[in-house]
């Protein structure tokens, strides 16, 4: 219709579907909180060890073994609004993976297509002002209003637009090289297959393709095992059988540990990787949009994609920090008589539990640093047999020897002592940091183009960070002989 009435070029029509493919990430990012149904964390998981992936051989956004994700209970924010459900912010962070990754390359791929002049046409922000305001008023009429998210599993929701990104990508990938009307053509027939897609998995039937494009719900349509992989997503949490009465003793972990853990975690291991991503992306974004605009334009562009590109980095580093703290702050840990039970002081609703026999091969964690920071403790123990065996954390807490007493852990007071560490490799694990930092501020304010510095990044500082991260780690001492067994 743009082409016909007011005399689009194919880059308008192309910027404004791309917007649209990009624009549906963030809308995900806010239905996947309320989604209420349970994800299948076996189903997320592609990496066992026993090397069996047929699970999650059809999915494009990987959350991966999540402790989080297994997480009960939900918090109602305000009156109007359903109740969020904590153990979905994973998928959060999920979500701004895939969007940094999908305008990485949709904007590489559209580098050959003049794409600066549709950005300066006000209709082509107005259309996509009306695709998104319809998204929205879809999503509070029909997922929330309408109850569908009580239906619907975070990974359902976050999977179908990296689904429809992805195959978006992969044609652009075919027709990069081509002409303009080449290009036009592969978006319209990209657009019209999605749309396809979502209408047959709403009336049923469908291909394998469109069915894989509509997400897992519409995967699953017309499969010869549709009512075993129902009955496995739909499933409801199977209640926990708790003691009844009050318990007998009470530890709640320590929160400010947990806060500190959590950012010093998030700050050694996802960040360095996703920081160069970002980068990576604002960078070719503004190769192929900054260089291209002028004037008001240009300005405009350079500061929002900057921004974006900050709010992406920030927006992922706090999911990724909440995760832990989501997952260890709000546990306040329970005795009943011969039963240990983790129970969430934040959502109120108990998260595991296991009798104190089951427990076992308990040991000190030695090298959390934030321990060392507030004298707290934090135990890792053996619990379960068979399908049910598992390692869990238990803590941090601040009084451990009434910790292990209330608990009637095997533990001597000797044991829960932290050995100082060698502040030789600990200096020297720090010291590069302060170089790091040097290089960064010379790069910004000296003559050398950030081009030059851009593969130092890029493939550097995730590297430089494992580096100094198991550096780090040899400077803690040697604990083993603090494992004790039950």
């Amino acid at each position: 219709m743009g082409v016909l009435e007011f005399g689009w070029d194919p880059a308008t029509l192309v910027v404004i579907y791309a917007l649209e493919v990009l624009l549906a990430f963030p809308l995900a990012a806010g239905k996947a909180l309320f989604a209420g149904r349970p994800p299948n964390v076996e189903e997320l998981e592609t990496d066992d060890e026993d090397g069996d992936e047929s699970s999650g051989d059809s999915s494009v956004v990987n959350i991966g073994n999540t402790e989080l994700a297994r997480k009960r209970g939900s918090v109602r924010l305000v009156s109007w609004l359903p109740p969020v459900y904590p153990r979905n912010v994973s998928f959060i962070g999920a979500v701004l993976f895939a969007t940094v990754w999908s305008t990485l390359f949709i904007v590489a791929l559209l580098s050959e297509v003049a794409i600066d002049e549709a950005l300066a046409r006000p209709e082509v922000w107005f259309s996509v002002g009306a695709l998104v305001s319809g998204q929205l008023i879809e999503t509070w009429r029909d997922y929330l209003r309408g109850g569908r998210y009580e239906e619907t599993s975070p990974y359902a929701v976050i999977e179908t637009p990296a689904r429809q990104a992805f195959f978006l990508i992969f044609v652009l990938f075919i027709v990069a090289e081509a002409s303009g009307a080449i290009v036009l053509a592969a978006f319209v027939a990209v657009k019209l297959l999605v749309d396809w897609s979502a209408f047959r998995a709403t009336n049923g039937g469908g291909g394998r393709l469109t069915g894989w494009l509509s997400g897992p719900d519409g995967e699953d349509e017309g499969e010869d095992q549709n009512e075993k992989e129902s009955d496995e997503t739909t499933a409801t949490l199977e209640p926990l059988s708790i003691p009844e009465g009050k318990p007998n003793a009470r530890v709640p972990t320590h929160t400010p540990t947990v806060v500190l853990t959590g950012i010093l975690h998030t700050l050694v291991k996802p960040a360095p990787f996703y920081t160069s991503i970002v980068i990576l992306a604002w960078f070719i974004t503004l190769s192929v949009l900054g260089d291209t605009a002028s004037g008001g334009l240009g300005v405009a562009l350079t500061v929002g994609i900057s921004f974006l590109a900050l709010a992406a980095l920030a927006g992922y580093l706090t999911v990724k920090t909440l995760e832990h703290i989501l997952s260890h702050a709000p546990l306040e840990y329970h005795r009943y008589d011969d039963h240990l039970v983790a129970y969430d002081t934040w959502v109120e609703e108990p998260q595991w539990q296991i009798p104190l026999h089951e427990i076992r091969d308990v040991s000190l964690v030695a090298d959390r640093y934030p321990d060392r920071v507030y004298d707290t403790r934090t135990l890792e123990a053996q619990m379960g047999w068979g399908d049910d065996e598992a390692t869990r954390e238990i803590g941090p807490v601040v009084d451990a020897d009434a910790f292990a007493e209330a608990l009637d852990l095997p533990i001597r007071g000797t044991v829960l002592e932290l050995q100082p560490i060698d502040r030789r490799i600990a200096a020297v694990a720090v010291a590069p940091i302060g170089g790091l930092l040097v290089c960064a501020v010379v790069f910004v304010v000296g003559p050398w183009p950030l081009l030059a510095a851009l593969p130092y990044v890029v493939f550097g500082l995730p590297f430089i960070a494992l580096v100094l991260h198991g550096l780090w780690g040899q400077a803690y001492p040697d604990q083993s002989s603090t494992r004790v067994d039950r």
